[in-house]
């Protein structure tokens, strides 16, 4: 798939077949993370991949109940380093590479931004210097979203200044 096709087919997936991913798999999907541009290239980011069922169940109740959490294959979580001036701007950059690397191999994601950061990072024993920046679910999709509806070009768009449309 291309990267055209991959950017206007991925959909955000909200059910989720109980499968496991091929530890290949995982890696090349983690690798297109580890690609991702960054500033300065410092990848100021970690990411725990949570694939452990019973951690994944706890994890539940502290992302306000979204249930496919616990039926995804894995759940990722972006670790920024607020120490870093453009960490987590960077973290959004390797998730997105993750988005599409995965729908190329047929799985899917979905960003999560609804979670307690607290309790999430105490559950997931992030130190205190890091901050939970966004997660992200993994896994093969139960379910083939319709394309959502997108602004016009002319809505979003500007030429040379602001006001300025095509």
């Amino acid at each position: 798939m291309d990267v055209g096709t991959a950017i206007r087919t991925r959909r955000s997936v909200r059910r989720y077949k109980r499968k496991e991913i091929p530890d290949g798999t995982l890696r090349d999907i983690l690798e297109a993370a580890r690609l991702a541009p960054s500033a300065a290239n410092r990848q100021a980011w970690e990411m725990i991949v949570v694939k452990d069922p019973g951690l994944k169940a706890e994890l539940v109740p502290l992302c306000k109940n979204q249930k496919f959490i616990g039926d995804c294959s894995a759940f990722l979580v972006a670790i920024e380093d607020p120490s870093q001036r453009w960490s987590r701007v960077d973290a959004a950059i390797m998730l997105d590479h993750i988005t599409l690397a995965a729908h190329e191999k047929g799985l899917g994601t979905c960003w999560i931004g609804a979670f307690d950061k607290v309790q999430v990072g105490s559950l997931l024993k992030v130190p205190p210097n890091k901050e939970i920046m966004a997660c992200l679910t993994l896994g093969y999709p139960d379910e083939d979203p319709d394309a959502r509806l997108r602004k016009p070009p002319e809505e979003l768009f500007h030429v040379d200044h602001y006001g300025r449309r095509q």
